[in-house]
């Protein structure tokens, strides 16, 4: 009898859990089969892959991740600060642990905390940031959208990985960079995809459920608090849609921070080591707005380009701005 109380005892303690909002924490997930579908550092060309990092490791906007490290959030699902996915069903979950180093965009070791190799690193075939259009604000932004068109593919299609985007981050201590990111090859089926983006929390980057995109097929990304004006906000939309399509790709999701370095633009690669192997250009991302934390839209924000003097190869890089637009062209 005094078992069968205590089956009872639990699972009323359960069914109290359900009716107060799925409060538990429930057991830590694996990495989804969306993250594993990323492109992995293997598919590479040996010329391309950096020294030290393992085969399996995906690539990201981010840089290059464990599989274990990359957690999907879907649609209805919400980020926390801390790093708990709130499902749309109400149940909090814990990403598994990240274990797991991952490494920038240029092969530096980084630790899960944060802390960085100062080891000397081989530097791959092209890989980083080419250009990018963006300013430091004094004061924290709440709102950045823009749109641009999916360029061709590009003509030389091998591994190359090729990422675009708006968004916003902090300084001087980067702590998440919010992304509504335009990939090819992303997902290794050397296509378009959309995605959203937020990197990193104790070591894992964050990720939407990606949709496919077309050469020609219009892009918004928007980035924007979803509080009211003048606080600081702990929830953020990251909205990457295809106007064309009508699909949307959105990640809920905390920004541990206030933002104040805004990207107008971005163009990073992975493994390019010709200038055909980039996607059609120039791409430009027009009707760019910027809201500071008041909802004010910055009339002029003071954009700044990229140095590219020491990039190989050499494909014509260059940079224009308008108060409303940020041209990459390549």
């Amino acid at each position: 009898m005094v078992k069968s109380r205590s089956k009872l005892h639990s699972v009323a303690c359960v069914l109290i859990a359900l009716c107060l909002g799925f409060i538990f924490t429930l057991p830590a997930v694996a990495a989804s089969a969306v993250s594993s579908q990323l492109t992995r550092v293997g598919q590479l060309d040996t010329a391309a892959r950096p020294q030290g990092v393992p085969d399996d490791y995906v690539i990201t906007p981010n840089g290059y991740f464990s599989p274990s490290c990359v957690a999907t959030v879907h649609k209805g699902d919400q980020l926390q600060a801390n790093g708990m996915i709130r499902r749309a069903s109400g149940a909090m979950e814990k990403p598994a642990l990240c274990t797991s180093d991952n490494f920038t965009l240029q092969g530096v070791r980084v630790s899960p905390n944060g802390k960085r190799s100062t080891a000397p690193v081989r530097k791959p075939e092209q890989t980083g940031w080419v250009e990018t259009g963006n300013y430091s604000s004094s004061t924290p932004i709440n709102r950045i959208v823009a749109s641009w068109t999916v360029p061709a593919q590009p003509a030389n299609r091998g591994n190359q990985t090729i990422y675009f985007f708006p968004g916003l981050e902090q300084l001087p201590d980067v702590q998440s960079i919010l992304q509504p990111v335009l990939g090819w090859n992303g997902y290794g089926d050397k296509a378009w995809t959309l995605a959203s983006w937020n990197c990193c929390v104790d070591g894992t980057t964050f990720h939407s459920d990606p949709i496919q995109a077309r050469a020609g097929d219009e892009v918004v990304g928007d980035t924007y608090s979803t509080c009211g004006a003048g606080v600081s906000c702990g929830t953020w939309n990251i909205d990457s849609k295809n106007v064309t399509t009508g699909q949307t790709s959105s990640l809920s999701t905390s920004p541990y921070a206030d933002l104040n370095w805004v990207f107008g633009g971005v163009l990073e690669v992975y493994s390019v080591a010709s200038c055909n192997q980039y996607a059609g250009g120039p791409i430009t991302f027009h009707n760019i707005q910027v809201y500071d934390r008041n909802n004010n839209l910055v009339a002029n924000p003071p954009w700044g380009g990229s140095d590219t003097s020491g990039i190989d190869p050499q494909c014509n890089y260059a940079q224009q701005f308008t108060p409303t637009s940020v041209t990459l062209s390549y």
